[in-house]
């Protein structure tokens, strides 16, 4: 049995980590595209290690590797090389810094937890721009090499992440497969009925059926939006599920003389994410984490659902 069944053969609720991203922001680190938070991992890989072990000493059971953006493709948009390595043995190099990071914070901070290390996999391009994305054969073939590098630099599961069209889904189902490993595939919706894409949820479950990851997620959108997705994916599918989303726009601006400001867009404290999060696990959501804006202090919070099933 894989790491990630064993944790779902528990019962009680799995607590993925917060986001990368945007608390290497936080603490100061360039993220400037389009290496994104990769540009950690040339600059400040100590950073990026320190995340990961303020999310375990909180309580996480998996942490994610910093890989969202160490795609060859990415790092040929960046002209960037590292030694005299091409683009393909530069993703290789990182792809493998970044997970040696992170099973490194598993060894210093676990202790007695098991802690799993999920290799991420991204959209090869925006993740808002599903417009964008390549044909099948490249999909399939850049997401191969993208999952062999995780695989062979030994991480425990997938998860593949911010899926926002049907095409690209399929590609990375029809590749994460052919490795073994368990796997977390979630996907990023408009509403309770299209993916960002505009193309149907329930069209991209009846392919995601098929293939039968451990865990169904859904990530990267605003708490509020959450109860509606999850009411609809329960109809659809017997997979377990999952909700990591976003805690707002940290720029927005209520205007104090309407009642009605957009609930889409306001900032969510962790408290706040708590009460969401219970609503979450009260619909059967078996995993929890946190996306863009969250940071560990989300994770403390979150790690009081392990105790009950």
């Amino acid at each position: 049995m894989g790491a990630l069944k064993e944790l779902l053969a528990t019962g009680r609720t799995i607590i993925l980590d917060s986001a990368m991203g945007t608390e290497l922001q936080t603490r100061g680190v360039s993220v400037k595209l389009p290496l994104w938070s990769a540009q950690a991992l040339i600059d400040k890989p100590d950073t990026v290690r320190h995340i990961h072990i303020d999310n375990i000493d909180t309580g996480a059971d998996i942490v994610t590797t910093n890989t969202f953006r160490t795609q060859r493709r990415t790092y040929q948009k960046a002209d960037y090389h590292y030694k005299e390595y091409d683009f393909a043995e530069t993703a290789m190099h990182f792809t493998s810094d970044a997970v040696d990071l992170a099973k490194d914070a598993v060894m210093i901070a676990a202790e007695e937890d098991e802690v799993i290390v999920a290799g991420c996999i991204a959209p090869l391009e925006d993740s808002y721009r599903p417009d964008l994305t390549p044909d099948t054969d490249t999909l399939c073939t850049e997401h191969y090499e993208h999952m062999k590098n995780l695989a062979d630099a030994g991480v425990d599961i997938f998860i593949a992440e911010t899926l926002t069209s049907i095409r690209e889904i399929s590609a990375v189902l029809n590749q994460v497969h052919k490795f073994g490993l368990d796997s977390i595939l979630s996907i990023t919706p408009r509403n309770d009925k299209e993916l960002f894409s505009g193309e149907l949820i329930s069209e991209a479950v009846s392919i995601i059926n098929k293939y039968t990851p451990d865990i169904l997620s859904i990530n990267c959108i605003h708490p509020h939006m959450v109860e509606p997705v999850i009411a609809q994916l329960k109809t659809m599918t017997e997979i377990p599920l999952g909700v990591y989303a976003n805690i707002g726009d940290p720029n927005y601006k209520a205007d104090p003389k309407h009642k009605e400001n957009d609930p889409m867009k306001r900032t969510v404290t962790p408290d706040e994410y708590m009460k969401y999060a219970q609503k979450w696990k009260s619909m059967g959501v078996r995993l929890i984490g946190g996306c863009c804006g969250t940071n560990p202090l989300y994770i403390a919070k979150l790690s009081h659902l392990k105790g009950k099933k």
